[in-house]
């Protein structure tokens, strides 16, 4: 979902589920004020340059300048590898921000870890990121 559909216009379909639009909303309410408080703001669905037709995550945290920090997308089993595979491209375009995938049906986080590259699960470790305090799941789930 996301990275993978084209939701131009009103009513286009698939939509992404109830539960994969409460992650968003959990993760933007718990999360704003921790980095308003460090001048960054949480969007979701927003483009990571200004190309309104570029790629747009689930969740992206920007600087004030609107240069992506930390790339968030959430997903379902079924469809994590791809979107695995898709911030990958995203990675290398913007090298310096941190990127996790969140597979809500199995509730497992994927964070990528750029000093290894590779991807690794919440179920081996817990995974961070450097703008919240807390581990990140706290904000998903």
């Amino acid at each position: 979902m996301g990275l993978l559909d084209n939701y131009t216009g009103i009513g286009m379909s698939p939509r992404p589920k109830w539960p994969h639009q409460n992650v968003i909303r959990k993760a933007i309410v718990r999360s704003i004020d921790e980095l308003e408080d460090q001048g960054l703001i949480m969007l979701s669905e927003a483009t990571v340059t200004d190309d309104w037709d570029d790629l747009a995550p689930d969740l992206v945290i920007f600087d004030e300048h609107y240069h992506p920090l930390t790339i968030i997308e959430i997903t379902t089993h079924a469809e994590y590898r791809k979107i695995l595979q898709k911030c990958d491209e995203l990675l290398a375009r913007f090298p310096n921000a941190e990127c996790f995938v969140y597979d809500y049906e199995a509730k497992v986080l994927y964070g990528y870890d750029a000093e290894a590259q590779e991807w690794v699960p919440s179920t081996e470790e817990e995974i961070t990121s450097r703008y919240l305090s807390d581990p990140l799941l706290e904000y998903l789930l």
